[in-house]
This record gives structure tokens, sequence and C-alpha cells, in this order.
């Protein structure tokens, strides 16, 4: 269970209301894992030079979300299920739902690299609908 150095590429979407956001986030992480059980951990600077720490955790039918820092908040994905998570902004706090509809996730060994694709759909304080899709690739780099 070696960490290995990675370049991690992570695309996302958000659709609302007919209006969609993109966010592309280019950074080093690392990688550990046995098999198909993988945790990446990387960080990244948001628009206001603040620091936001993210630790996925995935799984052959589940992944999990986790970022600290300028934000706070922990999602579960499960294909084909509905999960609760709250998220904490230091300007407010909610309750997000969100209804995984499809995760597909690929890893070789041979040359560490992995990649994941999620689309999924939040409800936030059980408000309107919002579509998302997570693109996730990694290529490892060197033995840490």
């Amino acid at each position: 269970m070696a960490k290995q150095q990675v370049s991690v590429i992570l695309d996302t979407t958000i659709t609302e209301d007919g209006h969609t956001q993109k966010e592309s986030v280019r950074v080093m992480g690392e990688v550990t894992g046995l098999g198909m059980k993988r945790m990446i951990k990387f960080t990244e600077i948001n628009d206001q030079n603040e620091a936001i720490d993210t630790v996925m955790m995935l799984g052959d039918d589940k992944v999990t979300l986790k970022r600290t820092g300028a934000i706070n908040m922990s999602q579960q994905f499960i294909e084909s299920k509905r999960t609760e998570s709250h998220y904490h902004h230091p300007l407010m706090q909610f309750r997000m739902e969100t209804y995984t509809d499809t995760i597909n996730y690929r890893y070789k060994e041979k040359d560490a690299t992995l990649s994941l694709a999620m689309r999924y759909r939040t409800a936030i304080a059980g408000e309107g609908e919002r579509r998302h899709t997570l693109n996730l690739q990694i290529k490892g780099e060197s033995d840490v």
C-alpha cells in the first residue's frame, strides 16, 4: 500500500435552471490503496486563495468525497441510491440530498492510471434539483 505521487485532473459541471457552471482542477496529489480500493488526496486553492483539502475514497460500488478547509462536506455516492449529507461554508450550512445516476470507475495497477466518471443530481435544503457530472483522471508519477 505504497503512496504514489499522481497528477490529478478533476472536471465538474453543474446544471441548474438551464445554466451550466464548469470547473476544472489540475493539481498534484497522492493515491494509496490495494486492488480497486483507492484513496486519493489533493489540495486545491479556490478563487479567494483559500485551501480546500479533498480526500476521495473509491471502491467497487461506492465513492466517498470529503472536503475540508474553506468548506466542509462529506458526500457519499452509491449508484442508483439516494444519500444525504451536510455542506458547511463560513456563511451558511445546509442539508444536501444526492441521487447517483452512474459511477464508472477504472484503475490500472500497471501504470497507476485511474478514471472516474459520475453523473448525479443534488437537491439543497429541499429546493430545486441540480444535475452534476464529475470526471476524475489520475496518472501516476513516481513512488513517494
